[in-house]
């Protein structure tokens, strides 16, 4: 213990020092040379694609995201970053066809959903999966840990049991978990544990694209750390598509290939992570950077007043 000065300049404890070495920070993530992959077909293509909620009683129909037009190449990362209530998990949602298109076309994995029927969306959904923010509430406290995973095989009708049980096996291999914990239940597993667990459900069926939608935000910091380490690592074997959705610019840096930035349900910058996070054009995109916190007081108190002297200015 000591002043934060103490702490955050000269930490003693070996814990103190991999708690403090384990928060995200811009500047951690290696700068990357841009994807040879225009000749490819896109996994994820918005094209002026507005989503409006409809309306609900006496609350009146919202339109949470308006012209989007993104895309998502085999192999790539796409990190989606914005403020609360930006719209970016309205996107990410929509992706993967839980949210219908107002207008515009939504392209995944070769079909346009924006004019698919809920009734023909269940083989699309094969190549796609999600991982949620919220480990807790997106697993069902009553099934147990292998059950949880098999959902989407079992969805699928295309494997037997005893392929579903081999399948499992290698799931929790891939997220690092024992096989014993196939027959425990999410209460008896931490945040951090859950999370890896949801992980395993999404690529059960070794999707084309996975929207991760603020999949560590809800973990502390050292948990944090090691979850966003093993999807960079299955994201690299497996090969699959990302849409990394976050309010964290350097756990984005950390991951991502390249950045869009929303405001207000409309996307205001993207590019390659190196041109957004080192060279922003939109004062948006500016002010976002300029508040990712630092694990040092000096630093932060040197940011706090440039960012107040920028706003009288």
């Amino acid at each position: 213990q000591g002043t934060a000065r103490d702490i955050y300049k000269s930490p003693k404890h070996t814990y103190t020092k991999e708690l403090l070495g384990a928060v995200p920070s811009l500047g951690q993530g290696k700068a990357i040379a841009a994807k040879a992959t225009a000749d490819t077909q896109p996994v994820l293509a918005f094209s002026k694609v507005s989503i409006e909620y409809p309306k609900r009683g006496r609350v009146p129909a919202f339109l949470a995201a308006k012209d989007i037009n993104l895309e998502i190449r085999p192999g790539e990362v796409l990190g989606l970053v914005g403020e609360s209530g930006s719209g970016k998990t309205t996107v990410g949602r929509a992706a993967v066809g839980l949210l219908p298109v107002k207008s515009g076309s939504l392209i995944v994995a070769g079909k346009d959903i924006s004019k698919t029927k809920k009734s023909e969306l269940q083989e699309l959904r094969s190549k796609l999966g999600i991982v949620f923010q919220d480990p807790g509430s997106s697993l069902n406290p009553r099934w147990s840990i292998a059950q949880s995973i098999a959902e989407p095989l079992v969805l699928s009708k295309a494997f037997s049991k005893d392929q579903i049980s081999r399948r499992i096996d290698e799931l929790l291999n891939q997220v690092e978990l024992p096989i014993s914990y196939r027959n425990r239940y999410p209460h008896e597993l931490s945040g951090g544990q859950r999370q890896r667990v949801g992980i395993a459900r999404a690529l059960a069926l070794s999707p084309e694209l996975l929207v991760a939608d603020e999949p560590t935000s809800a973990l502390d910091v050292s948990v944090q750390a090691r979850v966003l380490e093993l999807l960079k690592q299955l994201q690299k074997e497996l090969g699959f598509a990302c849409l990394f959705v976050s309010h964290d610019l350097a756990v984005v840096d950390y991951l991502a290939d390249r950045i869009a930035v929303m405001s207000h349900g409309e996307i205001v910058e993207q590019g390659d992570k190196n041109q957004i996070l080192r060279n922003p054009q939109q004062e948006y995109t500016k002010r976002l950077i300029a508040a990712v916190p630092v694990p040092d007081p000096d630093d932060q108190r040197k940011r706090r007043e440039s960012r107040l002297a920028s706003t009288k200015s």
